[in-house]
């Protein structure tokens, strides 16, 4: 027989696996004007930067948990749509940007791959030493009125501080993935681009290669022009072309 606190135990569990009573939506509660009533200053859990005395406070703004089952699993998505930076030594509390309308999906403070800490002749580059990369999406492309997920996102930077916030890939192209080049201070990029002018990135947008140096002050570009591509589509086709059969 099941001891009381375990049976409650299991209900509470899967209670949160399905309920949405606590999801979060303050974009469309301003927009619907509904916000009134909630705490509209909601902090996520604070993020340590390094080993620094910087916080970072993540500001929600939606928080949405979808249901699953023991077998399938479920989980929540969060986006932000700010993040104050707070100085434990000074006191110093400072927002990563005051006049932009952002939604933010992620950030990466110090890397997950083998390409943060690098080495070039001896000396040690990590692109993280003094940024913190964030996936952003700030324009509203497909014009339903939100910035959403359907939306492209561009990479953003900071300093530790929250500094020079600053886009890195241009607009309407959505980042996919990317990551750091060893020994380098540049990013490759993977995006899409809406070439059938759908207002989606999916399926039917190719993937477009991109690379940018963070230390330039330049946006990402192309990593191969169309020259380039030309002469790749040559290479195919006479490679690939059936030969034509002479009938005698």
């Amino acid at each position: 027989m099941l001891k009381p606190s375990l049976v409650l135990c299991i209900l509470c569990l899967s209670f949160s696996c399905t309920d949405k009573s606590h999801d979060i939506n303050l974009q469309r509660g301003i927009d619907k004007d509904t916000a009134a009533n909630t705490s509209l200053v909601i902090f996520a859990d604070p993020l340590m930067v390094d080993s620094s005395h910087i916080i970072m406070y993540p500001l929600i703004l939606s928080k949405s948990v979808y249901e699953g089952s023991f077998s399938s699993g479920s989980g929540e998505r969060t986006s932000y749509w700010n993040v104050v930076f707070y100085n434990t030594e000074t006191g110093l509390q400072q927002l990563l940007t005051t006049d932009k309308k952002i939604v933010i999906y992620s950030i990466s403070i110090n890397g997950n791959s083998s390409s943060a800490y690098s080495y070039d002749w001896g000396n040690k580059i990590n692109v993280y030493k003094n940024n913190i990369f964030y996936k952003v999406v700030s324009k509203d492309y497909n014009g339903n009125g939100y910035l959403d997920d359907n939306d492209p996102e561009y990479i953003f930077t900071s300093d530790k501080y929250g500094n020079d916030f600053r886009q890195l890939s241009p607009d309407g192209y959505n980042v996919r993935s990317w990551d750091a080049v060893k020994g380098t201070t540049k990013l490759i990029l993977e995006t899409q681009k809406d070439e059938n002018n759908d207002k989606k990135f999916n399926e039917g947008d190719k993937m477009i290669p991109m690379v940018v140096d963070i230390t330039s002050g330049k946006l990402a570009h192309e990593t191969f022009n169309k020259v380039y591509i030309d002469s790749l589509k040559s290479i195919l086709i006479k490679s690939w072309k059936a030969e034509k059969k002479i009938i005698q």
